[in-house]
């Protein structure tokens, strides 16, 4: 009963962490409905709930022991690892390419299709701090950290694979090539994570594809 009771308690946070995510996409899409001009204070306002949502979470890593904030061991291996993480994603994304010809899907997810026509109409800079800080630190602090290690204590490998599905799931697949791209990167990241045994290599790892998806 009290391993049931501590579990609820981890999916409750998983889920709370989730929503905090959204929090800045809420305020987006509200200024912008309101016929608002995304103005210097609207940008403020944004850039501040950004850093209460990221400062909050790491500190949730931090009390779970999710995360060490040790960079001290920081060595050729963990370059190599993100290296290779970062070329293994290559064909990941022509597969995706690929599937989408033959189902005719479009060439963009329509995930990230929403998430450009709402930062279409706001400072870059949100996008960038969304795509290269918050995304990675709240995702991966729930799909590679509370789920795992947390809610799946006893099987952690059970439960990197149910964070990966869960992940693409949480990014709203729309069809076959979709979802492959978004579980076949939650399944990187969470050999990343494996692999390492720490937390911010996932998180390092997340920023590097989503700063070159954001350059591109």
């Amino acid at each position: 009963m009290k391993n049931f009771k501590k579990r609820a308690e981890y999916i409750c946070l998983s889920l709370f962490v989730l929503l905090l995510s959204q929090v800045s996409f809420f305020y987006m899409g509200k200024t912008i409905q309101s016929g608002k001009s995304f103005d210097l204070r609207s940008t403020i306002v944004c850039l501040l709930i950004y850093f209460l949502v990221i400062f909050y979470s790491l500190r949730i890593g931090k009390q779970e022991k999710l995360l060490s904030f040790n960079f001290h061991v920081f060595n050729w291996r963990d370059i190599s690892l993100l290296l290779l993480s970062f070329l293994i994603f290559i064909p990941i994304v022509f597969l995706t390419v690929i599937v989408a010809k033959i189902e005719g899907a479009p060439q963009i997810t329509s995930n990230q299709a929403a998430l450009n026509s709402l930062f279409s109409n706001v400072p870059k800079v949100l996008m960038l701090i969304d795509s290269v800080i918050k995304a990675p630190v709240l995702e991966e602090i729930t799909f590679r950290g509370l789920i795992p290690q947390k809610i799946f204590p006893h099987n952690q490998v059970k439960g990197l694979m149910v964070g990966v599905v869960l992940f693409g799931l949480f990014h709203f697949p729309t069809n076959i090539s979709s979802f492959i791209f978004y579980t076949g990167s939650g399944a990187i990241l969470a050999w990343v994570a494996y692999s390492s045994k720490r937390l911010e290599m996932s998180i390092l790892a997340h920023a590097l594809r989503n700063f070159t998806a954001f350059l591109l």
